[in-house]
This record gives C-alpha cells, sequence and structure tokens, in this order.
C-alpha cells in the first residue's frame, strides 16, 4: 500500500469518526456538538505518512498524478456543493431578508474542509484500485 493510500485511509478514519462524534452528541448538545470536529485536527499527522525511509520511493509520477487530479475533483465538487447551499439552501432557511447566524458561517468552514478532504480521499483510493 502506497503512502498516498495510508493517508486517505487515515483521513477517511478520520472524517468518520468525528462525524459519527457529531451526530451521538447532537441530542444532547445541539449545536455545541460540532465541537467534535476538532477531532479533525488529527488530520494533521497525515504528512508522516510521507517520511522517506532507506531505499524506498515515498511517491511516483503516477501518485503525483493521482494526487492532482484527487485535489481537482475535490475541489471541484467542493465549490458547486457551496454554490448550491449558498444560493438555494440559506435563503430558504433564512429567508431572503434574514440574517445568518455566525456559528453558521464559521461551521461551514469545518464542514468544508470534511467534504473536500473526504471526496479527494475517496477519489485517491479509487484511482489506486483501477491500478
Amino acid at each position: 500500500m502506497s503512502a498516498s493510500q495510508k493517508h486517505a485511509w487515515f483521513n477517511l478514519v478520520v472524517i468518520l469518526v468525528s462525524l459519527i462524534a457529531v451526530g451521538c452528541l447532537y441530542p444532547f448538545l445541539g449545536w455545541k456538538a460540532n465541537g467534535a470536529l476538532g477531532l479533525c485536527g488529527l488530520l494533521g499527522f497525515g504528512p508522516f505518512f510521507y517520511r522517506k525511509r532507506e531505499n524506498e520511493v515515498v511517491m511516483d509520477e503516477r501518485d503525483l498524478l493521482i494526487e492532482k487530479r484527487s485535489t481537482l475533483l475535490g475541489y471541484s465538487v467542493f465549490w458547486v456543493v457551496y454554490v448550491l447551499v449558498a444560493s438555494l439552501l440559506i435563503p430558504m432557511v433564512y429567508g431572503k431578508q434574514g440574517s445568518i447566524p455566525v456559528m453558521v458561517v464559521q461551521w461551514s468552514v469545518f464542514y468544508a474542509l470534511v467534504l473536500f478532504l473526504g471526496l479527494k480521499s475517496l477519489a485517491t483510493l479509487v484511482q489506486h484500485g483501477r491500478g
């Protein structure tokens, strides 16, 4: 298993655990349950998968191409979702003249990160699986 595959699996596990924690805590804490997204801070350990060891190539040209494609997919889908949410969902929930609570704006940054990294990791695993 390559370093980028290990990193992708790690990202998916951390994101899944974070979202499950938010879902389990939401009935008890309401909006405060989003604090469980702090577990996404573990994503910062991802670069440790790319440590160079003796006589080992960490990433080759294929891995770099997969990384570029995965990033492009995650970025593209993020913007489509962002535009749909900003132009359709928010006005439906808060009305045309309503103001958006600051907490919604703050948490949207974390959920955007989860969406982007989750899609990027899935795309990485799919492309490695195709051979």
